[in-house]
């Protein structure tokens, strides 16, 4: 077992001395924005989704994402890599709705393999309705319900940003009324000096 181990090292030694360790890096690891992109191309060229929440989709910088598995193990005595999966959470906004994109996805012989795209889109009465492109609720489920763990922070970030986006105009229209009086007190300042020098 131990010379396995040493083997499976070696190997990783060689292949990062020779620079192919970019490509196995490449091949097994997963890039948390290419998902997002992968994932914003299958939903703005999908009908359903569309149809729902309006073209364009727009995505968001407000991301949450958790990687699990990876690494090297043995298996019938002979080293091997675990697939990584990536689940990765971001709101989107369409020309007549909004929603909360959930993706799962695993890296499969140098490929990503989605096995979950849903949309949640809040529906004015009742519950949120859920739209799968990949996947059922027995994926959405999948790790213990690790999406819907994640699913919590990501509402609140957006809620949060609400509220900063209110904030934000308030202060905005603040500043713009202070802007005015000083055009004016400025305005009215040159006016008297104008006459105080007419005067003289």
């Amino acid at each position: 077992m131990e010379d396995y181990v040493w083997h499976c090292q070696y190997l990783y030694w060689v292949l990062r001395r020779n620079g192919q360790g970019l490509y196995v890096r490449a091949r097994f690891t997963i890039n948390p924005d290419r998902v997002y992109r992968i994932a914003m191309r299958r939903l703005n060229t999908s009908a359903g989704i569309l149809e729902v929440m309006g073209a364009p989709l727009s995505g968001s910088d407000l991301r949450a994402y958790v990687m699990s598995g990876g690494g090297l193990t043995i298996k019938d005595f002979k080293p091997r890599i675990r697939s990584k999966r990536c689940f990765l959470l971001f709101p989107i906004r369409g020309s007549e709705r909004k929603g909360l994109v959930s993706v799962e996805v695993k890296k499969k012989k140098g490929q990503y393999d989605m096995k979950l795209l849903a949309v949640d889109i809040p529906m004015a009465s009742g519950p949120d309705q859920r739209l799968f492109l990949e996947g059922d609720e027995v994926e959405y489920k999948v790790g213990g319900g690790l999406i819907s763990q994640l699913r919590d922070p990501v509402v609140k970030a957006m809620s949060a940003a609400k509220e900063f986006d209110t904030l934000d105009q308030i202060e905005e229209e603040e500043d713009a009324e202070r802007e005015l009086q000083k055009a004016e007190q400025k305005n009215r300042d040159e006016i008297e000096k104008l006459e105080k020098d007419g005067h003289q």
